[in-house]
């Protein structure tokens, strides 16, 4: 090794400590803190000495504090001295971090990037019983639980297909403000043994925000002739004939797929296909159904938004864009419902989709060739 390498590697780890330094010192007074249950951001803001006056003008300034929905396995950090309250609440998926203070001289919120440092762990276990449950003892985080699920739940039925003793291991990024632990990031990679094989997957970035899990095997779902509609598959719910409604507690059924995704993500169209009606009811809130060939049917519900060209009789191609994700309807969390009626007949859309979009095809499959 020449000099200049010893030279290179030296400033590159003063900077590397300066860095820490500074995000520690940024950090000093600090204390992390586990969000508990039935809290949100009024709850929070409540507990920490907020007035009602002052609680609206924060949610009025920002956004983003408005939307944040806080998650139990996603810290936030507070800082109080004897005139001065500071929070800084994290968004459970994305790096962004909503900074507040109070003091006699201000109250405001304002919404910054995460200055997050990122490690990356190792977790592995065996099958004893319930696979998340399994999960959920080796780390505490349903999002990285529901993750590790979200990688197989397209392509094998995970109640049956397990067996007792079956091991598994995953690899997961671990997202630092300083030096608190604030939340889990991204599921990288897993390994699951199902029917004695072992079936592994990865995580392939299409985008800033988007992704989606992939094998070797990706190829396979050529057959499906239906695409995702979404770039990110967050599955907050299942097929599920005999569901019983979050909102209503009645058991009735759910015959679609919900894919969990901030408020304001693209949706597109999952085939080419004509618009066969579109609008707002009560229960869908903004909804789309598009007619595809030999009467096949797909719908879009909750939606924030509906792409403003549609009208009835449209010709759209697979990957158009539709609308954005939202919560309109009866709807407790921004999620996209969407459901394929097949001859009459309401099907699992996850037998149906391949777990990405149109427009991520020849991108996927030039990554699992170098797999």
């Amino acid at each position: 090794m020449n000099y200049f390498s010893h030279f290179a590697i030296a400033i590159g780890f003063i900077f590397s400590l300066l860095f820490y330094q500074k995000a520690f010192a940024a950090a000093n007074g600090f204390v992390a803190k586990n969000v508990q249950s039935g809290d949100n951001v009024v709850t929070l803001l409540q507990r920490y000495g907020f007035t009602a006056k002052e609680r609206s003008l924060l949610l009025s300034q920002s956004p983003a504090l408005r939307n944040l929905y806080l998650q139990m396995d996603v810290r936030y950090l507070v800082r109080q001295a004897p005139r001065k309250t500071e929070l800084r609440l994290y968004d459970p998926q994305k790096n962004i971090v909503v900074l507040i203070e109070k003091s006699p001289a201000r109250v405001f919120a304002r919404t910054a990037r995460a200055p997050f440092k990122t490690s990356i762990a190792r977790i592995s276990g065996e099958v004893r019983g319930s696979l998340m449950a399994n999960l959920l003892e080796k780390v505490d985080s349903n999002w990285v639980a529901s993750r590790f699920c979200d990688a197989y739940v397209m392509d094998h039925n995970l109640d049956r297909e397990l067996s007792r003793g079956a091991k598994f291991w995953l690899t997961v990024e671990k997202k630092y403000d300083g030096p608190f632990f604030i939340r889990y990031g991204e599921v990288l990679q897993t390994s699951l043994q199902i029917r004695g094989r072992t079936v592994q997957k990865h995580f392939v970035r299409l985008q800033k925000d988007g992704g989606v899990f992939v094998s070797e095997n990706t190829a396979l779902f050529k057959s499906r002739p239906f695409y995702a509609p979404v770039d990110y598959l967050r599955i907050a719910s299942l097929f599920q004939p005999r569901r019983r409604h979050p909102i209503t507690r009645r058991i009735q059924p759910h015959l679609g797929v919900d894919f969990e995704l901030p408020e304001g993500t693209p949706i597109y169209a999952a085939r080419s296909g004509t618009v066969l009606r579109f609008g707002h009811n009560r229960a869908a809130g903004n909804f789309l159904v598009l007619r595809h060939t030999s009467g096949v049917e797909t719908s879009y519900n909750h939606m924030k938004r509906l792409s403003g060209h549609l009208r009835r009789g449209l010709r759209l191609n697979a990957g158009d864009l539709v609308g954005e994700v939202g919560c309109t309807g009866y709807c407790t969390k921004a999620h996209l419902h969407f459901a394929i009626r097949l001859q009459g007949r309401m099907v699992d859309p996850l037998r149906y989709l391949r777990p990405y979009p149109v427009f991520a095809e020849n991108l996927l499959h030039a990554k699992v060739a170098r797999f």
